[in-house]
């Protein structure tokens, strides 16, 4: 059991997408899948694309954050009139390391970052609440209590680790921001997640105690085991990293990869640890695995597009990307492909388009994740993008898009945009400590 099925529970008590009319046309059938016709987006038409989708995303960021607390708002109306009660801890990392993204680049004024920065980790170490430094999944933004009955998250508190370890190296000449961090990572008791077996737990909450899944085979684990080897304390074995199951591969041209259908798994650990110059010690690249991925779920729903042109048809280079979001149904862990050579709709897939998992992909497969997403906003315009990018979830074909854009969402499209355009958050993130000295325990080499 995956994170994201897991909580589907949760996520069936936030807001769900609203239906909103639209009266554009249908589009077309798209032409058969071939990688080297894609047309080259020009350097300077990428660039005014991703600067305004950051700015976009960015936006969210210091609206959808308690003023008092710096605490982020879970989702959020695509319009800002409504921003959720309950904040998320991931969206707390991912808000940090927007934050330095923002300084490096000069968007807003180094100062005023750094004070997001700091407001936002002052309220993570003394009023979210926690268990032995595990952050609750869902907190009140307001006050830092814990919501919806939620965990003790392992995979969130390592994204909001992350974050904050951003923020530390980014803003290194402001000694509270650096000492708040370090803080907040030394706090964490990673061994109290680990397992007899080297896996770590998903959580614990205090009704029934830890949670019964373990981290055991191929997803965004990756971020999650690597930040407990690394940790300046309460760290776990370098070993754990051999301890969970190199399943399932699946074959693309080829060329075998280790998968979980939805493309969050892929992206969140690529969006700080910068696997590009490292092998694990198998041998293995993650980064080449990332972009086989991608590029077999493009195959994958050009494939279910030629196959069931009534219902999939707009499914395509154009018009691609599934990964675990909203719909008009509730929430979908859905994503694509899920066997080899197999071509049949899974997990609920309607037709819907997910625009943060091509977003997500953007240092990864460059080319075609600008495609789809100037095709996006250029054909469905202000239906799918708006003042904080783009919505989580649209269906083009029955005409509705979700009312909400999700925190988590909106970071992975603007932290992973940053790398294409400068590398800026591998550089920030891996100039830690923490992050060279876990590919070391672990047994990564440089490449």
């Amino acid at each position: 059991m995956k994170r994201r099925q897991f909580l589907a529970g949760a996520a069936a008590l936030a807001a769900f997408p609203t239906i909103h009319p639209w009266a554009g046309p249908a589009s077309a059938t798209v032409p058969p899948l071939s990688f080297a016709e894609l047309p080259v987006i020009s350097p300077q038409q990428q660039g005014q694309f991703l600067e305004d989708l950051q700015s976009r995303c960015y936006r969210f960021f210091v609206e959808a954050a308690d003023p008092n607390t710096g605490l982020v708002s879970d989702r959020a109306a695509v319009d800002g009139s409504w921003y959720s009660t309950h904040a998320s801890s991931a969206a707390c990392g991912f808000a940090m390391a927007a934050h330095a993204a923002a300084a490096e680049a000069g968007w807003v004024p180094r100062a005023e970052a750094a004070d997001r920065c700091r407001l936002t980790l002052e309220s993570l170490v003394d009023k979210a609440e926690h268990v032995n430094g595990f952050v609750y999944h869902f907190f009140d933004r307001r006050d830092g209590r814990r919501m919806m009955d939620c965990e003790a998250s392992s995979i969130d508190t390592a994204l909001m680790i992350a974050g904050s370890i951003s923020a530390a190296t980014t803003f290194a000449d402001d000694k509270r921001i650096v000492e708040l961090a370090d803080y907040l990572y030394r706090r964490v008791d990673w061994q109290f997640m680990l397992g007899d077996n080297n896996l770590l737990y998903m959580g614990w909450n205090p009704e029934t105690g830890m949670l019964p899944h373990q981290w055991d085979t191929y997803s965004e684990l990756i971020i999650l085991v690597l930040l407990a080897i690394g940790a300046p304390a309460n760290a776990i074995p370098g070993e754990c990293w051999q301890a969970w199951r190199r399943e399932p591969v699946l074959d693309f041209e080829g060329t075998g990869f280790l998968t979980y259908p939805p493309l969050f798994v892929h992206q969140y650990p690529m969006a700080f640890f910068d696997f590009r110059g490292y092998r694990s010690p198998s041998g293995r690249s993650y980064w080449d695995n990332a972009v086989t991925a991608h590029r077999a779920q493009i195959a994958f729903m050009t494939e279910l597009g030629r196959r069931n042109p009534d219902q999939f048809g707009h499914y395509g280079p154009n018009l691609w990307g599934l990964t675990s979001s909203d719909s008009a149904e509730g929430y979908r862990d859905w994503g694509g492909p899920y066997e080899a050579g197999r071509f049949e709709p899974d997990r609920g897939i309607d037709g819907s388009v997910v625009p943060s998992a091509a977003a997500g992909g953007l240092p990864i497969v460059p080319n075609e994740s600008v495609r789809t997403l100037t095709y996006q906003r250029d054909k469905f315009g202000d239906l799918v993008y708006g003042k904080y990018g783009f919505v989580n979830v649209f269906h083009p074909e029955k005409r509705w898009a979700g009312n909400d854009v999700i925190g988590i969402d909106t970071g992975i499209s603007l932290l992973q945009a940053e790398n294409l355009r400068t590398g800026g958050v591998w550089d920030a993130f891996m100039r830690h400590p923490a992050a060279k000295q876990a590919l070391q325990k672990s047994g990564f080499s440089p490449a």
